[in-house]
């Protein structure tokens, strides 16, 4: 069976193509264009080329890695996905019903596969060499036939239990893609749509139980029947009650999962001088500000959409009592009142959050130059600037406390005194029997709650507007992503004469004089660069230019005779830079992990020798030494504490084991003792020489 539904290398744009029309990722005549695009010679190509052309379709493929033994879960949960089933070919899993995998095969027909069975095949690789010595493991130890099959995979579980499995593609929308696609391609406003409708069912039975109740009351018929049809409606709408909540959180997880995954890529497609210009503080309260977004937004829009429903239900109730004319009056201005109470309500909290923003950024900048404030600030300037921040943010928060009361509680209360007030002509008349007085003062009761719901998702709205007032940049900012990835094959490969060609390169920062003006630069391959000059030159930001962190305003460059729309990400894979001390960083994790960051991980054991090797010819063989776990001893801020000469090696390492074309080392050694600085220069021209490696050094004269 699963023979009929391999695709063959071959095929494998129409393949990818045939994968997106059916999952409903992408329209009929861009997949179609897909289908002709030719694949990959070499294996090693396959990751690019497969992130090229799902870029023609606006999507991406992304690659997955997990354990063996964990192919299982990884099967339930991929689709759609493109697996490679070593040398034989590809499988489209569209996705699964039960324990059932459905799968499309060249032929176009979608098939249905056992879990285990794809599971099998696809863990064969990794499993064939250890068969025979489990097998014979098990019929040593005499294990009945009945439980052999199940030891077996228990035994290979966990020989196997450290080696990942590949070849597994996800196939999905770009985090630029419009939101509201994904919302669409997620199901969620069906989802919407089913619980409003359950919502609806909701009061409706539970309006027809008061009826049947009521009515038993005012008739004076409490018998067996009224009181069981009663009970049985009541029994009804608790697994309503359920489903409706189950599908609420399904909403809100696959939303917040879709947002955050749109806000983190906006985040990482942030230009890099206005993140520096806004600085930590302000995007640490961004992040922040993110989280209520997603709860409160979701939150308070199905709150509002609720409470419309019960208002429609409650209007409805009052139109049927003793003074329909006079409560539906007073319920429509009532609304206008809590529109008003909410607007006044929004202002305090918009207040309130910007001071709180204001404390966040000021605490996390104390934080981060705290050693300097405390030897060079004086102490009862840091108090009163810190005491003036907190009494601005007390204010908001007195401003803001004061609001509440009148948008939570008064509001709903103030409506069932407005709504007692309403009876009153019908008393007065006279001419309201008892039933229409029940009706009337059950409506009532019915728009306390609806207006109670009303607004607590009014003010949770509130807070996410002026949360996406926050937000907004990190989201639109995902929408920034190139329409197309490159896919070069082989050029890569090939070295061009010139490695780094510039000519009148020019760069200015916004609302300020150029730094760079009319450059030209040569590098070729092989060549051994000294760049020096004064601070404030340019070098640092010439060194951004060369290796992609920064875009020229004008000029010409090219890597290896092609230029930055050309080369897309591959521009990272030609050229490195190891930055200036500040600009650099030491991440929270092992030693190996901060090395190789520039390699795939996790990393081989050949890898983490090679860094091991190139660490102790830099001279870190005695912090390796007096590092209890080695190479994955656990540094950064809260590991192993470097300092400034190991920090500075470390850097220098990590930019050398990228094994890029050019590397680019910024002040590398102005941290470093002439001794030492000798040495890890004369190893890093040895790493860089041959025809294929340049090496470009920024230092002062």
């Amino acid at each position: 069976m699963i023979d009929l539904c391999l695709w063959p290398h071959d095929r494998l744009g129409a393949a990818l193509a045939v994968l997106a029309q059916r999952a409903g990722l992408a329209e009929g005549a861009r997949a179609a264009a897909l289908a002709a695009l030719p694949a990959p010679a070499d294996a090693a190509d396959l990751d690019p080329w497969l992130a090229h052309a799902a870029a023609r379709l606006g999507l991406e493929a992304q690659a997955v890695q997990c354990q063996v033994p964990q192919a299982g879960e990884l099967l339930l949960r991929g689709g759609p996905a493109l697996l490679r089933l070593t040398d034989c070919g590809f499988v489209l899993l569209l996705g699964r019903r039960g324990r059932t995998l459905r799968l499309v095969g060249p032929d176009l027909r979608e098939r249905r596969l056992p879990l285990a069975a794809l599971r099998d095949r696809l863990c064969a690789p990794a499993e064939a060499p250890l068969a025979a010595e489990v097998d014979s493991l098990l019929a040593a130890a005499l294990v009945p036939p009945a439980r052999r099959d199940r030891a077996r995979r228990a035994l290979l579980a966990e020989r196997l239990a450290g080696q990942p499995l590949q070849g597994c593609w996800l196939l999905r929308h770009a985090p630029g893609t419009s939101y509201w696609r994904q919302l669409l391609h997620a199901r969620l406003p069906q989802q919407v749509g089913l619980m409003l409708a359950l919502f609806a069912g909701l009061y409706a039975l539970e309006l027809l139980g008061w009826r049947l109740i009521g009515q038993a009351a005012l008739d004076g018929r409490f018998d067996t029947g009224w009181l069981a049809a009663w009970a049985l409606l009541l029994a009804a709408l608790v697994p309503l009650r359920l489903l409706t909540s189950a599908l609420n959180s399904c909403f809100a997880l696959t939303a917040g999962r879709l947002l955050k995954q749109r806000l983190l890529a906006g985040a990482l497609r942030l230009d890099l001088d206005l993140v520096k210009r806004q600085g930590t503080g302000q995007w640490l309260g961004r992040v922040i500000e993110s989280q209520a977004l997603e709860t409160t937004g979701l939150a308070g829009a199905l709150g509002v959409a609720v409470a419309a429903l019960e208002l429609a239900f409650a209007a409805w109730v009052l139109g049927q009592g003793a003074a329909p004319h006079w409560h539906l009056g007073l319920l429509a201005a009532w609304l206008l009142v809590n529109l008003a109470l909410t607007a006044h309500f929004h202002a305090r909290l918009k207040a309130w959050t910007l001071a709180r923003l204001a404390m966040t950024e000021g605490l996390v900048e104390r934080m981060v130059g705290h050693r300097t404030r405390l030897a060079q600030e004086r102490a009862a300037r840091r108090a009163a600037e810190e005491d003036r921040e907190a009494m601005a943010y007390l204010e908001s928060s007195q401003a803001l406390d004061a609001s509440v009361p009148l948008l939570v509680s008064a509001a709903p209360g103030g409506w069932v005194l407005l709504g007692l007030a309403g009876l009153g002509p019908a008393l007065l008349a006279g001419g309201a029997n008892t039933g229409a007085l029940a009706i009337s003062l059950g409506g009532v009761l019915f728009a306390h709650r609806a207006l109670g719901g009303l607004t607590g998702g009014l003010s949770a709205l509130a807070r996410a507007a002026i949360a996406w007032q926050q937000v907004a940049p990190l989201f639109h900012a995902a929408a920034q992503e190139d329409d197309e990835c490159p896919w070069l094959g082989g050029a890569l490969d090939e070295p061009a004469p010139r490695l780094v060609d510039a000519q009148q390169l020019a760069f200015g920062y916004a609302q300020a004089a150029p730094v760079l003006q009319g450059v030209d630069l040569q590098v070729r391959a092989g060549e051994r660069v000294l760049l020096s000059g004064p601070s404030g030159g340019g070098k640092s930001t010439l060194a951004a230019l060369i290796v992609g962190l920064r875009a020229p305003s004008a000029g010409l460059l090219l890597l290896n005779g092609l230029d930055r729309a050309t080369l897309g990400a591959d521009w990272q894979r030609l050229a490195t830079e190891a930055p200036q001390f500040h600009d650099n960083h030491v991440y929270t994790g092992t030693l190996a992990f901060n090395l190789l960051l520039g390699r795939e991980w996790p990393a081989t054991e050949a890898q983490v020798a090679e860094a091991r090797a190139l660490c102790e010819a830099l001279g870190l063989g005695e912090l390796l030494a007096r590092m209890p776990a080695g190479l994955q001893q656990r540094v950064g801020e809260t590991g192993w504490q470097l300092s400034h000469g190991e920090r500075s090696r470390l850097f220098l390492a990590r930019a050398l084991l990228q094994r890029a074309r050019l590397t680019v080392l910024d002040e590398s050694f102005a941290a470093l003792d002439p001794a030492t600085l000798q040495r890890c220069l004369a190893r890093a021209i040895a790493e860089c020489t041959g025809p294929a490696r340049s090496l470009l050094v920024i230092a002062h004269p």
